[in-house]
């Protein structure tokens, strides 16, 4: 049998292999702790959306579900979805649906952030929303059964009362048990603009 033998190591070569193994740990740990910032920096501002946009489907034929995507006052689009969970309960006040913000705000908890819209295309359409909340909206039943609804809204944030105002844009091209119309060319134009931003159907 051929003697096994170990091949000597000076002072110098063990400090080089101690240096890349600790290295290379150090790199791991990095990589992970960054991972982990990033996640937490993520999460901080997932929790804390100001939504200007927000077209969804939602379900309830097997219990409620509902995804979408939200688009924050800063231009990002945030991806959300759940099951089980009920959508925040709208506040009638003179025939218009508003949300307390932290009940809108908890509706995209988990969300995920994605692209982002740049700030002067955000304010362009942000001026539109007044002029569209003017419009008549209308449903009408589809005749589809049992495929839910699948909207887009405006909102329009009142600091002093901490809520939101729901301006009802009307459906975009989901599939849905009613088709709800809000006749003002505003809302048209900015459901038109938000399928060509990845956020409506």
């Amino acid at each position: 049998m051929a003697e096994s033998r170990s091949l000597p190591i000076d002072a110098t070569s063990a400090a080089v292999l101690l240096a890349l193994v600790f290295g290379v740990s150090a790199l791991s740990t990095a990589a992970a702790d960054g991972a982990t910032a990033a996640a937490g920096d993520q999460a901080i501002s997932a929790a804390s959306i100001d939504p200007v946009f927000d077209c969804y489907r939602a379900n309830s034929a097997w219990g409620l579900s509902y995804s979408g995507k939200v688009v924050d006052r800063n231009g990002w689009v945030w991806s959300y979805g759940t099951r089980g969970k009920t959508l925040p309960e709208p506040q009638r006040d003179h025939d218009r649906n508003n949300y307390p913000a932290a009940d809108l705000v908890a509706k995209y908890a988990g969300g995920t952030r994605g692209s982002r819209i740049e700030g002067s295309e955000i304010a362009e359409h942000v001026a539109q929303i007044e002029k569209a909340d003017a419009g008549t909206v209308t449903s009408t039943d589809t005749g589809v059964r049992d495929a839910g609804t699948s909207t887009c809204h405006a909102y329009v944030f009142d600091a002093a009362t901490r809520h939101y105002r729901d301006v009802e844009l009307g459906s975009d091209g989901g599939v849905a048990d009613r088709r709800i119309v809000n006749d003002s060319p505003q809302a048209r134009s900015l459901i038109d603009w938000l399928r060509s931003a990845g956020v409506a159907r």
